[in-house]
């Protein structure tokens, strides 16, 4: 039986899509199935009452080599946040200051009573050997556990839990600082280099616009693959064929299809609220008193077409997956920006319990995973990010291309 199309790609999150970019651009017809009825995967927004609320809390970093590669960042209108982030309790504030310029300069403006000058000196020295060393030769060096990493570098266990673990638990979603050191040193490096943000229509614009890049590339929604082997595709709607095929769905949907364990998983759980219109609030806010919260943002502030005129929208997030919790937020938040409880209103909770993949030490960045013929991608098989997302699926596209390459056997 002769080819219907040149490759199929199961997923259409940012592994699938940007897989589907680079196949494109070489001059292949692409087929590409998703369940969901819009791309992205994990990577999605919603718009509920004029909110546009995500699919839990996620910013774009435009300092991800492959994001930059993936030319989606051309024309995309990202509105960043302020390089400063606030410890607060409610009634005392500690700022740290320009994290993009300098996470070490961030940590020279600290003035945390945690923080001693011992301390401060050892952690810049730290923070500027991972801003500037290559990727490869952070990840030469042996790996361990975040919190061992810190601590063997001199850093003392009460500012590693008052200062760096309520800053690194939100990127991480790890209280316990479990996760891979060389994992923690590529978030780092990524916060040196370039200043988060968001776009007024969501997350969801990334994907869509990667989507929109693709000429040759037929995507079908709302349609469930039920079947995959190396060369054929079954969904509930048609039988296709192909010289290769790529699952690049999560890795539940990849064991579903192709068998094969599933990976660990760290929760989150997003808290939407409508606060009126706030002042000088594009900061992230860390809370200290609680510490419930692994943060907080008023995504409005920079993309007000986020939120209906006079209304500010706030993702509070913590790493848990608890519907229990919602009055004890209200009260964090309404703590957080100074403003009564009455006046902070519930729009969505969103927990996720498979937020992202569990990074242990130690990390491995070469990982492409080929399962009966199949390849697979996907970020649990990177860095579980956007950068993780793109380079999976870039790797798998490039295999694509070399079997598509090899001699016919038929």
């Amino acid at each position: 039986m002769s080819e219907d199309t040149d490759v199929i790609i199961v997923g259409a999150g940012l592994a699938g899509l940007r897989a589907a970019q680079v196949l494109d651009a070489a001059g292949l017809e692409v087929d590409m199935f998703d369940t969901a009825a819009q791309v992205g995967g994990r990577v999605t927004s919603t718009l509920v009452d004029g909110f546009v609320l995500d699919e839990g809390f996620q910013l774009i970093n435009p300092a991800y080599p492959e994001l930059i590669a993936s030319g989606a960042l051309i024309g995309f209108d990202l509105r960043r946040f302020a390089p400063v982030i606030e410890f607060s309790d409610g009634r005392r504030t500690t700022v740290v200051a320009d994290p993009r310029a300098g996470l070490v300069d961030a940590m020279r403006s600290v003035r945390h009573p945690a923080l001693t000058v011992s301390d401060a000196v050892r952690l810049t020295a730290l923070l500027t050997a991972v801003a500037g060393r290559p990727v490869s030769q952070l990840m030469s060096s042996p790996d361990t556990t975040t919190r061992r990493a810190l601590l063997e570098h001199g850093i003392s266990e009460r500012a590693i839990d008052a200062v760096i673990q309520p800053f690194l638990r939100g990127a991480l979603l790890d209280d316990e600082l479990e996760t891979s050191w060389h994992y923690s040193e590529l978030v780092l490096k990524s916060l040196a280099r370039g200043r988060p943000g968001t776009h007024p229509l969501g997350i969801g614009a990334l994907p869509a616009t990667l989507a929109a890049t693709l000429t040759r590339t037929r995507v079908h929604l709302g349609e469930e693959v039920t079947s995959v082997t190396a060369n054929e595709v079954t969904s509930r709607q048609r039988r296709l064929r192909a010289r290769t095929v790529i699952v690049a769905s999560d890795p539940s949907g990849a064991r579903r299809l192709l068998g094969g364990g599933d990976v660990a998983w760290r929760p989150q759980t997003t808290w939407w609220w409508s606060l009126p219109s706030l002042d000088d609030s594009d900061r992230l806010r860390i809370d200290t008193r609680r510490r419930f919260l692994s943060s907080a943002l008023d995504l409005s502030s920079v993309a007000p077409e986020r939120a209906p005129r006079g209304h500010s929208l706030v993702a509070a997030s913590a790493n848990v997956v608890d519907a229990a919790q919602d009055e004890a937020v209200r009260d964090d938040v309404a703590r957080l920006y100074g403003v009564g409880v009455a006046e902070v209103q519930l729009i969505r909770r969103t927990p996720v319990p498979r937020a992202l993949p569990v990074v242990a030490s130690p990390l491995d960045l070469r990982r492409t995973q080929v399962i009966g013929g199949v390849i697979v991608a996907g970020d649990y098989l990177q860095t579980p990010s956007i950068q993780g997302a793109l380079v999976s699926g870039r790797r798998a596209a490039r295999l694509a291309l070399s079997r598509l390459h090899e001699p016919r056997r038929d």
